[in-house]
């Protein structure tokens, strides 16, 4: 079947990191006829961390508020864990400001064992590389699984004591 001319096609694409079935990740990208060139760094400051405008003071109040939430580190005592990817959403979402992607250095790598934190950090984290989340293809029991998986646990951290959640085998899953 032909497609009309100047539509754009949808491109289905699996990728498998860590080998032995560990993470699958699915893209869809969109493309136009032609070949695609990245058009570089916008210019101008970026727009990340601020609110819509035309927000009611009310509004900007409950944003402000959002935001300190957002930015704010959890300790076990205020509710973090027990599973967990990070101890605060600013943290893995950050650049090139709050609500933005992730920054130059992962904060998962150091995570690990902050605060006496017992976890090891994934083979798939990279001191230099994005925040990740974990998905698996399947469950122990081999039934369908594809859910997010936290990568580390309360373990350790201070007002954990006597809790001894392993975190997930993530280097055992690797064939």
């Amino acid at each position: 079947m032909m497609k009309p001319a100047g539509s754009r096609s949808v491109t289905t694409r699996w990728i498998l990191l860590a080998g032995g079935g560990l993470l699958l990740f699915q893209l869809k990208m969109a493309s136009a006829p032609g070949s695609a060139q990245d058009p570089g760094v916008r210019p101008g400051d970026a727009d990340a961390g601020n609110s819509v405008a035309g927000l009611t003071p009310m509004q900007a109040e409950y944003f402000a508020a959002g935001l300190d939430d957002f930015n704010e580190s959890e300790s076990v005592a205020e509710g973090l864990g027990p599973r967990m990817n990070l101890d605060s959403c600013g943290g893995c979402h950050s650049q090139p400001a709050a609500g933005g992607s992730s920054p130059a250095v992962n904060p998962q790598f150091a995570f690990a064992t902050q605060d006496g934190g017992r976890d090891q950090v994934p083979p798939f984290i990279q001191q230099n590389g994005p925040v990740r989340e974990a998905r698996f293809i399947n469950n122990s029991d081999g039934t369908l699984d594809g859910g997010v998986h936290a990568l580390f646990t309360i373990s350790g951290r201070p007002g954990a004591a006597g809790c001894s959640l392993t975190q997930p085998d993530f280097a055992g899953e690797v064939a």
